[in-house]
């Protein structure tokens, strides 16, 4: 009988990995390597499914192997390096197909389970997923996808909730969805399947479709594969940018300056007791950024803060009456900048007049040095112009001139969020660490 609560905890909840394929497709990289340990981004595939599978709360998996299965076993072994327990279901000398193989695994699966493809990375919300099979009170549920033919053939018509018609070797053209990958099936469906027979899971899933024992669940996050060169291909190329982009971000935040922070610190204290306001100046992103860093500095380290970028109705003025280069010099003038204040500029180049890049910013900073204003500033590249006027100016370390504008962004965040949490200027809790 299910239970009736409907939270989930995932850790108890077996994923059966189908990992027994040939894939012929793949040949001749698949003559001597399983597909599941194809190489992405540097590591066996199987790797990233289980790391993404325990991101989710999963811990238990059973991986059914069939072709070169002793390989994975081997490579991946119980799962402990990768916080899971993993156990493994073989077909044997006979290959099961994929609905042979689980039906063969369901003594190590129990009642009720998840069941993926091992060559598919799905990065969706498998909580809701298994939340809506308990909520159907269905023995199956299969996961949808829009598809229209982009992936791989619509295999699915789905209309009004529900899956009409599922049909994998004769699509019709009422199929607009496709199989995304992951289904939640029980245990008791298969029991019309002979075991130590070879089927495919399709026909499991075309029999409760019939019968009106399948229910749904649309998702919006596309698939990734690896059956296919291409597939292949893609998903390397991307997990490699992410692997690539994260040792950035970790190289960046070791080539940090520390003590310039501190010295950051010090002044906006400084500014803090003497009365003074902060104004921050950003463009584009970086205008997001000041929003975001005034509620900080006013929220947490209680300093009058402004952004002149969150009064859009003055700034489009001043830009269609005065000229774009004009806008935060001539804002600044009427909030009467003076000695007490500090400017922050937040940019990617710091501005530069040379090269026309940002000049409101460089005509702000001037009006500051001009009334005696502390500068302070966060920036990216050699911090241009900002960087060469500022009382302390915090250089973003570029680490790889494509990603120079995503990584200063990021950590303009990063040293503000270091700013304001310091103990020097820190008078308010936050409420997450206010509530432990």
């Amino acid at each position: 009988m299910r239970a009736q609560s409907h939270e989930v905890d995932l850790a108890n909840w077996p994923v059966a990995i189908l990992a027994g394929g040939l894939a012929t497709r793949l040949r001749p990289a698949t003559e001597h390597t399983p597909k599941a340990l194809l190489r992405v981004a540097g590591e066996p595939f199987i790797i990233h499914q289980l790391r993404l599978l325990h991101s989710h709360g999963f811990r238990k998996a059973i991986i059914c192997v069939g072709y070169l299965g002793d390989m994975i076993e081997t490579e991946v072994g119980d799962g402990s390096s990768l916080g899971m327990q993993i156990v493994y279901s073989s077909e044997g000398s006979t290959l099961l197909g994929t609905g042979g193989a689980l039906r063969r695994a369901l003594p190590k699966l129990g009642e009720q389970f998840l069941v993926i493809y091992g060559d598919s990375y799905m990065p969706v919300d498998y909580s809701a997923i298994v939340k809506a099979f308990m909520l159907s009170r269905k023995p199956a549920l299969m996961t949808v996808l829009e598809n229209e033919g982009r992936w791989d053939a619509s295999n699915v018509w789905f209309e009004g909730g529900e899956i009409h018609s599922y049909e994998k070797k004769r699509p019709g053209p009422e199929m607009r969805y496709i199989d995304y990958g992951i289904a939640v099936l029980s245990a008791a469906v298969f029991a019309s399947f002979p075991d130590n027979v070879p089927f495919d899971l399709a026909d499991v899933y075309s029999h409760l479709v019939s019968a009106g024992q399948m229910a749904a669940y649309e998702v919006k996050q596309r698939f990734y594969e690896i059956g296919s060169r291409q597939g292949l291909a893609e998903l390397d190329s991307l997990m490699s940018y992410s692997e690539e982009h994260l040792r950035e971000t970790a190289e960046i935040v070791s080539k940090l300056d520390a003590a310039l922070c501190e010295k950051a610190v010090a002044l906006l204290a400084t500014v803090r007791a003497r009365g003074g306001r902060l104004f921050i100046l950003g463009v584009g992103g970086s205008a997001a950024n000041a929003s975001h860093a005034v509620n900080d500095f006013r929220k947490i380290a209680g300093i009058e803060c402004y952004a002149p970028t969150d009064n859009v109705s003055e700034l489009t003025a001043r830009t269609n009456d005065e000229g774009w280069a004009s806008i935060f010099a001539e804002w600044l003038k009427e909030s009467r900048l003076n000695e007490k204040d500090a400017v922050l500029v937040l940019s990617v180049g710091g501005g530069s007049v040379e090269k026309n890049i940002s000049p409101n910013l460089v005509a702000a900073l001037q009006l500051a040095k001009e009334r005696g204003s502390a500068v302070l500033g966060i920036v990216g590249r050699d911090g241009g112009y900002t960087a060469r006027v500022a009382d302390v100016a915090v250089v973003i370390p570029s680490v790889n001139s494509a990603n120079v504008t995503p990584h200063s962004e990021a950590f303009q965040a990063v040293v503000w969020h270091l700013w304001v949490s310091h103990p020097a200027l820190k008078i308010a809790e936050t409420k997450w660490e206010s509530t432990k």
